[in-house]
């Protein structure tokens, strides 16, 4: 579940000098304008479909929700066995499996992303090229970049983000070291429209019987 959890603030973040990998300038042009785009909204609310394909056996699937409010630096995942709640200090990981709720402090190891930071974290911690387009059914030709982090402790190897004609993330795919790919495909991106507070904060009275965990 940890690792699942830190590939979702991965997610959750990319809603933002040469280097032997070779930065582009067009990569950068692109992501320049995702995040121009996105730092025009104030609250941001998307639909996604998450599949899950490990290394060895049958890929998974799974729909999810994902809430931002960057004036008040919160953010909610809501996926079926899985709510996540997280402001600039302090996540809440809900598994409603095993009625449980791990609390962790905000900031993860070396680079911390969050709904602050959204879609401008690739500007420190990553190297970037432009590798191409695709056509996408209904979307049409979407643009390719991949990103490799710096530091080479985290646990994921490579993202792939895919931008479509109006600077949106069509999706993103994370390869981690264990050779799984995590691809999150959004839609249904509604922007600026009021999010009440007290859906972006965890609530213990939401969820009777479950225990807490605080690992700060």
């Amino acid at each position: 579940m940890k690792n699942m959890k830190k590939l979702l603030y991965v997610v959750l973040a990319v809603f933002i000098a040469n280097t032997a990998f070779a930065q582009s300038n067009k990569a950068k042009s692109i992501l320049d304008k995702v995040s121009a785009k996105y730092d025009s909204y104030n609250t941001l609310q998307s639909n996604f479909l998450l599949k899950v394909t490990p290394r060895t056996g049958e890929a998974s699937t799974v729909n999810g929700k994902i809430l931002v409010n960057k004036p008040e630096d919160k953010f909610k995942i809501e996926l079926a066995d899985q709510d996540i709640y997280g402001d600039a200090n302090t996540t809440w990981t809900v598994s409603k499996e095993v009625k449980e709720v791990q609390v962790n402090s905000a900031d993860e190891g070396n680079q911390k992303i969050g709904p602050s930071n959204i879609f401008t974290f690739y500007k420190k911690g990553f190297n970037y090229k432009y590798v191409g387009t695709n056509n996408v059914a209904k979307e049409g030709k979407v643009d390719v970049i991949d990103l490799v982090p710096t530091d080479k402790t985290t646990n994921y190897q490579k993202i792939t983000l895919r931008v479509n004609s109006k600077s949106h993330i069509h999706d993103v795919s994370i390869l981690d070291k264990s050779g799984a790919k995590y691809t999150y495909a959004f839609n249904a991106l509604y922007v600026n429209h009021a999010i009440r507070n007290a859906s972006l904060q965890f609530n213990k009275q939401n969820y009777p019987g479950y225990e807490v965990v605080d690992l700060r």
